[in-house]
Parts: structure tokens; C-alpha cells; sequence
């Protein structure tokens, strides 16, 4: 079991009274996240519970209704866990349970000693069985597939992974280039095969290309048959079908959900229904424009970027190497987005830019009145951008400060008014 990044700082929180929920795709690694936290916890290994609602006979014990302080407890008593020491008790797919926020607000409120950590793969369907009687009694973590460095890790890759570190903490990133250029091949193509791929963790231990499709493919179907049809009731799964490659075809497009609803042969309301699902289950996520007037964010229409580029790369079934395929730039550009997406905080907003001119700027960083402008391409590119400098020369005056950043495959030079970095050290 290899750490993620998220490991550290879910173990920060191990001692703390909050309920610690980890929400995430289904094979994202949650359980074995659980797992990884428990072991390198310092909860004796006899007081650590582990309680897999997808067992039935785990959801018919704990799904007592009405149940009390009383019946809980010997319940707990029934499965070995003394609720007066101290001990970890993990809850694998809580969202399957019938009332599951009533259930850990009697574990929260009159068990003291119990640490507790949920894991579920659907929001939605936690959104709907939980009320606000959890608020201020838990801690979301969202699990999502394999980082570029995880996926390093994984691959056993140490000295890239250690060039990666080199880069985000050295601030004279001009001397660096040398050693960089020396393992340039090597991070090709690693990125290539995380393009590809995607960061599921099964997948990315598997060797060959027909392994990792077939996993990648179970991994679809088990999403579609638990999740879609059990969670959201959705019939129509053709339709749905057709919508989520409709969306990968048009990654990073402005999606319109009308002719979107036109071209899928569903209504509009029902292709807001299935977005919004997706979003909910961890598939995909969106990103809005950029405008002064933030109003206008609200009514126009979004761009649609999956949290991994293996389902998405499935859904349109090429896992073609990016020499061949027209859809190169997309990836990269998916890639980018999700890699904003991680440093995405309370006081981070990202965008995208477009004018009715159709000047475009892939994405827009903006924090606490600074902005970074950042450009993606699939190839080596040393040119300028003309749109970056457009929107400083317009809106310099709005903001403290405005960074400019072109992310390509192989170009590396900062050495005047535009960083110029290739993707695999971002």
C-alpha cells in the first residue's frame, strides 16, 4: 500500500473529536486510504474496527430503526469494540445505511472514545440522507483518483518524483534546467501514460495496455450499475450513456445544454439532472467564465474538464499514443484543470476566459486580488501569447498582481515576463 498525499493530513486530524469523512469515486482508494491512516495511527491494532456496509450482514446490524444510545451500544458490544477504550472504528460506503446521520451523531455525542472514519462514493446520496445534526461534528476529504505524483510513487519513480520536489521549492528555477532536461524523456512518457490511463490505482499497477482498459472498464461499469442506477433511479442509461461521451468529446468546449439535450435526444432538464449527477459522483467537474461584473458568472454557460482522463478516454474508446490523436490538447488542458483544481482553497477561484471575439485564455487563477493567466499547449511552444497580454494591458488596474504561465510539453525558460513550463512539473 503506497501513502497518498492526503495521508499526512487526515493523520493530523486522527485524534480530533470530528467525524473524518473521505468522499470519492468508487476504486479512487478510499479503502485502502483507511487503511494506510489506521496502520500508521497509534491506535493498538485490537482496537482498530473496520465495517464494510456493502456486507449485508454489517447494513442489517447497524440499520436498527430508531435505535438508541442503548442498542448501539450493544451492538458495538456484539462486534468486540469497548466503547470506553480508545479506538478507531472505520465505515466503509456509509451512505448505504438507512439513516447513517443519525447513526454517527449518537456515535459523536455518547461515545467519546470512539474515533470515527466514513467513506462514501456518492455525495448525493449523502446530501440526501444527512441533515445539518453533523455540522461542526465532521471533516470532508475528497478522495480523487492518483495525482501525477502519486502516480509517480506508484510507478515507483523516485527520482523523478524527487525533481518534481526540486522544482516547486527552488525559487532560482533557472539552474535547474540542465537536470530536468536530462530525465525529459522519461517524464514524457510517464505523462503520456497518465494522459491516457488516468490515475485509478489499480490501474496505474497494471502493465499492459489491455489489463488497464479491461480495469478501467469494470471500473465504468461498477459506477453505472451501483451508483447511477441504484443511487439516482436513472432508467435511460443509454441516454446517459450518450451523454457522458457527448462530454468527453467536448472536454474544455462550452457546453450548451440545449443543443447538448438536442444532440443526446433528451430534454434539457434532464441533462442538467445527469450533469449534475456526474458532478455529485465524482466523474466531472465544471468551471465557469471569467467576468469584473461577477453576476454574469451565474447565467453563462460552463466548460466541463473529468476528474480522470481514463474514463474519459473510454467513453470515446481511443487509448491511441498523443502522436496520433487530434485530441492531445485536450488532455494536457484536462490535466491542467485538475491540477488547479488541487490547489483549490476558500480563497482560490479558477476560470476560464473568452470574449465575444472569441480571445480565449484556458484558465484564470485568481486569489485574494491576484491573478496567474495560464495558457496550455500539447506541443513545444516558445511563442507569446497575445490573449495574456491583452487581459493585463485591460485589467491591470483591477488587480495587485498578474502572472502569466504557458504550460507545453518540452519548453522550460524563465528568463523574462511569461513562465514557460512543461506540464509533467506542474
Amino acid at each position: 500500500m503506497y501513502p497518498r498525499d492526503l495521508t499526512k493530513e487526515i493523520l493530523n486530524k486522527i485524534h480530533s473529536r470530528e467525524i473524518i469523512f473521505m468522499l470519492g469515486t468508487r476504486q479512487a482508494g478510499k479503502t485502502t486510504l483507511t487503511k494506510l491512516i489506521a496502520a500508521a495511527s497509534n491506535f493498538d491494532k485490537n482496537h482498530i474496527f473496520f465495517f464494510d456496509f456493502e456486507d449485508k450482514e454489517y447494513r442489517a446490524l447497524f440499520n436498527l430503526k430508531n435505535a438508541g444510545v442503548q442498542t448501539l451500544k450493544n451492538i458495538l458490544k456484539i462486534e468486540g469494540v469497548n466503547h470506553e477504550e480508545k479506538s478507531l472504528l472505520i465505515f466503509d460506503e456509509i451512505q448505504l445505511l438507512t439513516d447513517p446521520s443519525n447513526f454517527l451523531k449518537l456515535l459523536y455525542d455518547y461515545f467519546p472514545n470512539l474515533k470515527v472514519i466514513a467513506t462514501g462514493s456518492s455525495s448525493l446520496k449523502i446530501k440526501h440522507k444527512f441533515s445539518d445534526s453533523l455540522a461542526g461534528r465532521k471533516i470532508v476529504y475528497e478522495v480523487e483518483p492518483l495525482n501525477f505524483n502519486e502516480f509517480l510513487l506508484f510507478r515507483g519513480e523516485d527520482k523523478l518524483l524527487k525533481i518534481r520536489k526540486l522544482f516547486s521549492e527552488e525559487k532560482n528555477k533557472k539552474s535547474l534546467k540542465a537536470v530536468i532536461e536530462s530525465q525529459h524523456g522519461k517524464f514524457l512518457q510517464l505523462l503520456e501514460e497518465y494522459l491516457i490511463y488516468g490515475g485509478y490505482p489499480e490501474v496505474t499497477l497494471l502493465n499492459f495496455k489491455n489489463d488497464k482498459v479491461e480495469k478501467l472498464h469494470s471500473i465504468a461499469d461498477s459506477y453505472i450499475k451501483k451508483d447511477i442506477r441504484d443511487i439516482a433511479g436513472i432508467k435511460n442509461i443509454d441516454a446517459y450513456n450518450n451523454l457522458l461521451k457527448y462530454l468527453s468529446v467536448n472536454t474544455g468546449n462550452l457546453i450548451n445544454i440545449s443543443s447538448s439535450g438536442t444532440y443526446v435526444g433528451i430534454s434539457s432538464a434532464t441533462i442538467m439532472k445527469y450533469i449534475y449527477l456526474l458532478k455529485e459522483t465524482f466523474i466531472i467537474d465544471e468551471l465557469i467564465p471569467f467576468f469584473i461584473n461577477k453576476n454574469k458568472e451565474i447565467s453563462k454557460n460552463k466548460k466541463i474538464y473529468f476528474k480522470d482522463s481514463g474514463i474519459r478516454n473510454l467513453q470515446i474508446k481511443n487509448f491511441n499514443n498523443l502522436d496520433i490523436r487530434t485530441d492531445a490538447g485536450i488532455l494536457y488542458e484536462n490535466y491542467v484543470f485538475n491540477r488547479l483544481e488541487m490547489e483549490h482553497d476558500i480563497l482560490i477561484n479558477n476560470y476560464f476566459y473568452r470574449t465575444q471575439s472569441k480571445t480565449e485564455i484556458d484558465f484564470i487563477s485568481e486569489k485574494e486580488s491576484s491573478l496567474l493567466l495560464v495558457e496550455v499547449k500539447s506541443g513545444r511552444f516558445n511563442k507569446r501569447p497575445k490573449a495574456l497580454f491583452e487581459f493585463e494591458k485591460k485589467y491591470k488596474s483591477n488587480f495587485l498582481q498578474i502572472k502569466k504561465m504557458l504550460i507545453n510539453q518540452s519548453y522550460y525558460n524563465f528568463s523574462g515576463d511569461i513562465s514557460y513550463i512543461p506540464a509533467y512539473l506542474i
